[in-house]
């Protein structure tokens, strides 16, 4: 193993060494776009206002062994006051051997650095901040799924549709250090770029991803700082992601080292996935033998570390602390997972269809769930080659050992797992329940030798099998140490985990409609709110207070002043419709937000439903269902529940049960948007008259639809089924 790391750390060695250049070199200005360099140059300083209309690149340097400075230089691709996801064109476009690009600042364009075909490329203390970003359709309130991203394809460069601050392909040897960017959507993309070395860059608060990889092997990566990468998030509201990541790699990336590196309040710290080459046509390769060692991951969206369908990786000492799960390794064999640090999550280590795992010496604390191991019937994953290939993907054959759970429900999960071992694992305080075993779970070897045992023994519901320490297959931490002696002196000098203390957390993960709030101006989003009977929006901006300086409307505020970032709630005063504004000072600005709100008592009745009578299989399997007792009901004054896997209440299953919400508002006439977000099937009717349907099993979705209204009293009903999995039902009225 350290052999293969050696030859891992040897494509950052030249990384301590800088660059020289500048003095030097001949100085030319950059006359118009398109403008070509094919020498050694400097470019004057000044701001170069170059729009790339053909995408052919605003400056293009053609040769081998060319190196151009643009200490000084701004590259400006868009006139002010462009929309970002209006950005086109390249900024600089690379072609030839071993190409230098230094000091240069790009924006406004939907490519900052664009370089193929080009071996031995560097870019360095280069600034891609403000190129081309989605403008994003998820509110505070309310997920939009037009907003998740899909990088399963890029053979064809399909990445570029989302833009970059750099995008290398076909790059092998690159080197990117020491580059910025910010409020983008992606920083660095690379695409077969074997031995690539991606070093001491700082691409935060991007929309997308902060480092993506594509058929990129035998590449270190080393003290990036990739914090707040992400997108599908609103606090205590909806929790997606929507696939962004700090770290993206995806499709046939092996034998590469990711180590202190920082991504922490992103989708995804890290997302490795096989490439659907593995999983969907060929059953073979995957992202194998990757080196995931020192990172913190903390704070994600959904998972800290997410890799699946691929062999031999490596996720050694790092930090996962408040993700919903530290590590989601499905349909991953032969893979270490050992003496990471795992805090606050909902569930630790997950690991779906799991083969020859080794998880071991971790820290697992304050979690529902430590360890969880399970097979289950993914019919559609199951028909893959993937897991023909290898028998119906059993979870077998896994190793959990000497590892220590504290304030933890239940430690080990297993689920028709086989010929598995749990050994020497200590339960620390608060451990409910040490191992659950459900299904058939065959061939166990258990021991409960450590601290705690005895405990684990009386929490256990595993009664046989239990064996001798020495049967147990020993562990040891010595390797770990090598590791970090090969790699500590190889890495850059960045300093990384310097998150500021007081911003650490899911509660500071605020984004708009261009993606991730990032503490550097004051701001209100959104700057218009609709609701029922309340309404939210974030005031936004650096240390400092506030406070709100006037209301119009009938309508209550709060908090009425406090400290920056917070989220104010705007209430209204009485029944009906009510338009609002609320001005806020702080720290010498007047910020206005403004608003709707309907406010309505609804009657929601909540029922269950059984396979035999399928709610979209005919109105009469609907009317029976609805005819049947409520198992619950209830009043509230907005249909706003994201119960995700959850069920609405003490009596209602968390799947297949339906929803009827009724009530009766008076409007004043005119055009009105009625909006759902469902998950699964929803219909509206407004004085007994279909409006709105997607009467269908579907991910949560969006649908809204314009209707005219006379003055007067008005009818809703709203009806929903959900089948299985993530259950939502929202619905807004305002004026079109």
């Amino acid at each position: 193993m350290l052999d293969r790391i050696a030859i891992w750390c040897a494509f950052v060695v030249a990384l301590l060494t800088t660059v020289a250049v500048g003095d030097k070199l001949p100085e030319i200005t950059l006359r118009e776009p398109g403008f070509g360099i094919t020498a050694d140059a400097r470019v004057a300083p000044g701001a170069y206002e170059l729009p790339d209309k053909d995408g052919s690149g605003a400056v293009v340097i053609t040769g081998d062994n060319i190196t151009v400075d643009f200490s000084g230089v701004t590259l400006v691709g868009s006139p002010e006051g462009t929309g970002a996801d209006a950005y086109a064109g390249k900024g600089i476009v690379a072609l030839g051997k071993n190409i230098t690009i230094t000091g240069a600042v790009i924006q406004g364009y939907k490519v900052g650095i664009y370089a193929e075909d080009s071996p031995g490329i560097t870019v360095t203390e280069c600034d891609v901040s403000r190129n081309y970003r989605q403008r994003l359709r998820s509110s505070v309130k309310r997920e939009d799924v037009s907003d998740w991203l899909f990088g399963h394809e890029n053979d064809d460069n399909q990445w570029l549709r989302y833009g970059s601050g750099i995008y290398l392909v076909g790059c092998r040897g690159a080197t990117v250090s020491m580059c910025k960017a910010r409020n983008g959507q992606n920083g660095i993309c690379i695409s077969r770029c074997d031995g690539s070395r991606i070093v001491d860059n700082d691409m935060s608060f991007m929309s997308g991803w902060g480092l993506a990889m594509w058929r990129s092997s035998r590449c270190g990566v080393f003290t990036n700082r990739l914090d707040w990468c992400v997108r599908g998030y609103s606090h205590d509201v909806y929790q997606r992601g929507q696939d962004s990541a700090g770290i993206l790699v995806y499709e046939q990336c092996n034998d590469n080292v990711f180590a202190y590196n920082s991504a922490t309040h992103c989708g995804d710290g890290l997302f490795l996935y096989a490439g659907n080459e593995t999983v969907k046509k060929t059953g073979q390769g995957g992202c194998q033998r990757n080196l995931v060692f020192h990172n913190d991951f903390s704070h994600a969206v959904a998972n800290g570390i997410e890799a699946t369908f691929s062999q031999g990786n490596m996720f050694i000492k790092n930090i996962l602390k408040e993700c919903r799960h530290g590590v989601w390794a499905g349909y991953s064999y032969d893979t270490v997972i050992e003496r990471n640090l795992i805090e606050s999550c909902e569930n630790g280590i997950s690991v779906e269809h799991g083969r020859g795992n080794l998880i071991a010496g971790n820290t697992i604390a304050n979690t529902l769930l430590g360890v969880h191991l399970w097979w289950d019937d993914d019919e559609d994953l199951l028909e893959t080659p993937f897991c023909k290939s290898r028998g119906g993907c059993p979870s077998t054959a896994n190793r959990i050992i000497d590892n220590t759970f504290k304030h933890v429900n239940t430690a080990i999960k297993l689920g028709d797992d086989s010929d598995s071992v749990i050994g020497r694992n200590a339960m620390g305080s608060y451990v409910r329940q040490s191992v659950r075993a459900e299904g058939n779970v065959g061939r166990l070897r258990v021991h409960m030798g450590g601290v705690g045992c005895e405990q684990a023994k009386k929490t256990s519901n595993v009664k046989k099998h239990l064996v001798e320490a020495d049967a147990i297959e020993a562990w040891s931490p010595k390797d770990v140490a090598a590791i970090e002696a090969e790699l500590r002196p190889r890495k850059g000098s960045q300093r990384t985990f310097v998150v500021p203390e007081a911003r650490r957390g899911k509660q500071f993960i605020f984004i708009d409609e261009w993606g991730p709030y990032d503490f550097a101006d004051v701001r209100v989003f959104p700057r218009h709110v609709t609701g029922g009977n309340t309404a939210a929006f974030n005031l936004l901006g650096p240390d400092g207070t506030f406070h709100v300086a006037n209301v119009e409307g009938n309508v209550r505020v709060e908090p009425l002043s406090g400290r920056l970032p917070a989220a104010l709630t705007v209430e209204a005063g009485g029944n009906g419709t009510c338009e609002f504004a609320v001005d806020i000072q702080t720290k010498g600005k007047q910020l206005r937000a403004t608003g709707f709100l309907v406010r309505v008592r609804w009657q929601v009745k909540f029922y269950a439903w059984s396979e035999d009578i399928d709610p979209r299989e005919g109105a009469d399997n609907w009317e029976r269902i609805i005819s049947s007792e409520p198992l619950l009901e209830k009043t509230c004054d907005d249909i706003d529940f994201t119960w995700s896997s959850r069920s609405p209440g003490r009596k209602v299953p968390r799947d297949r049960f339906a929803t009827v919400a009724t009530s009766s508002v008076s409007l004043p006439a005119g055009r009105y948007r009625i909006q759902t977000v469902s998950d699964d099937g929803v219909r509206v009717l407004i004085d007994d008259e279909q409006v709105l349907a997607n009467w269908t099993w579907h991910a949560p979705a969006a649908d809204e639809v314009i209707v005219d209204l006379k003055e007067g009293v008005h009818s809703f009903r709203i009806e929903h089924f959900e089948i299985d999995g993530s259950a939502r039902l929202q619905l807004t009225v305002e004026p079109a």
